[in-house]
């Protein structure tokens, strides 16, 4: 196992993923403040694990940079990728507070910094800060949302409706603007895609093509370019 790097704590107040975040978004000048004092920064190299499903959680892990895919495993031992956690995002939030054990495993997809907060530390600083619950409740409610919004995508769209959806996610989360479009600067195996739009291999890659012959995106090995954001919405909602 690749050794853990711990960084030098991090100015949040420089953050540029901080607005982007569903609970340091939120944060006011002297929570972000005792959010600092109470955080460690770990950088996790590519491929290497944050924690792993069914293991004890005390700890919330913020990501500053990078991303970190969620793993989940069936009874049948299928694992299926949960979702992909960009800057600013909370990896399994809620699990501290809930269950105490993990309910997935999270692994760096590339080199990524991630702040740790001990939920031992936090819950004390919860009386002197009643605001900073606040804060907490309305991260998670939101966290709650977005999981619900991925349960509808998949109950109520096609396998294309759903690939066009988590193509234009990542084109958010990681799209670089190019002339021709916006190019996802993220490394994902055809496996990992297809994870994550719960269907096969071979279904995946049978969409992707008839989105490259309908113009809409373009491949090139891994790389994926997204030339026509509208027509990927078209899909999505109809």
């Amino acid at each position: 196992m690749k050794t853990l790097n711990a960084l030098p704590i991090i100015d949040c107040r420089q953050c540029q993923a901080r607005a982007q975040s569903s609970f340091c978004g939120l944060l006011k000048d002297d929570e972000i403040n005792l959010f600092m004092q109470l955080k460690k920064d770990h950088l996790y190299q590519k491929n290497q694990a944050l924690f792993y499903e069914g293991h004890s959680c005390d700890t919330i892990y913020l990501l500053c940079n990078g991303s970190v895919k969620l793993v989940q495993s069936s009874d049948a031992g299928h694992q299926q990728i949960d979702e992909v956690v960009s800057p600013g995002g909370w990896v399994d939030k809620g699990a501290a507070f809930s269950s105490g054990r993990h309910s997935v495993t999270a692994q760096a997809l590339e080199n990524s910094v991630v702040s740790l907060l001990s939920v031992a530390q936090i819950l004390p600083n919860l009386k002197s800060l009643p605001s900073l619950s606040l804060t907490l409740i309305t991260a998670l409610s939101k966290e709650v949302d977005k999981g619900r919004e991925r349960l509808r995508l998949l109950r109520t769209k096609s396998a294309k409706a759903r690939l066009a959806s988590v193509l234009l996610g990542l084109c958010r989360t990681h799209g670089v603007k190019q002339d021709h479009g916006i190019s996802i600067k993220l490394a994902l195996k055809r496996e990992e895609l297809a994870e994550m739009v719960c269907v096969t291999q071979e279904t995946v890659v049978r969409l992707l093509t008839s989105l490259k012959k309908e113009g809409l995106i373009q491949l090139s090995g891994k790389e994926i370019t997204i030339l026509q954001e509208q027509g990927l919405s078209r899909i999505l909602n109809h």
